[in-house]
């Protein structure tokens, strides 16, 4: 009988472990990794409050980009890629893994979806943004007016943009899941001088759409 007890303690005691390592390994870990990622991506919003400019934006008559706002979009764009540098094929990565998801099944990323590829990118999705924000406030740009040309350009050069909502994707982390929506940018009329002068930049616009597909 006692042999018997001590044998069913040593189970009870081989379960608890196990199961307490199954447990850290399955859920507590994951966890908290959830839980960093949507501290991270909540700092997006904080520093977007620094940039400078917050005019209100009036798009031009018939949506045309100028000569300066191309130059200005084209400059934040390289200021992103450089601060990042070999970190931008890892954002590459994940948008190249989300992007197959969307094409495949035809549908947007799930709540879990997004975040498992997200977890390990928001430290640069971090960096990036405050890089983003100091070449908003060199070029000038309010975030609605950089929004609005970064459409106007993906548009022009028949590149089709689709944007995850980082911010509202960290707020919905403590509501559990749902479906990630995607904000999507059309525009059926592109005027002619909007193609002409996003021509030169076409292939970097392609190099560059993970930027734009993580709201930068």
């Amino acid at each position: 009988m006692k042999k018997l007890a001590i044998g069913c303690l040593i189970v009870v005691v081989l379960v608890l472990v196990v199961g307490g390592v199954l447990g850290y390994i399955f859920v507590w870990r994951p966890a908290t990794a959830y839980v960093a990622s949507f501290r991270q991506l909540g700092e997006l919003t904080d520093i977007d409050k620094q940039i400078a400019n917050k005019s209100p934006f009036t798009a031009p008559a018939g949506n045309e980009l100028t000569q300066a706002m191309v130059t200005r979009f084209v400059t934040v764009q390289e200021r992103m890629q450089q601060s990042l540098g070999a970190r931008f094929a890892d954002m590459k990565t994940k948008y190249d893994e989300l992007d197959r998801l969307q094409k495949a099944q035809h549908r947007d990323p799930s709540f879990i979806e997004a975040m498992g590829a997200l977890k390990d990118l928001t430290t640069i999705l971090v960096v990036a943004k405050r890089a983003q924000v100091e070449a908003l406030n060199k070029a000038a740009f309010s975030l609605e007016e950089y929004t609005w040309v970064r459409g106007r350009v993906y548009n022009a050069a028949g590149i089709a943009l689709s944007e995850m909502d980082l911010t509202r994707l960290a707020s919905a982390g403590p509501q559990g899941g749902g479906q990630v929506q995607m904000r999507r940018t059309t525009d059926d009329q592109v005027p002619d001088r909007n193609k002409e002068l996003v021509k030169p930049y076409a292939t970097r616009l392609e190099q560059w759409a993970p930027l734009a597909f993580f709201g930068l």
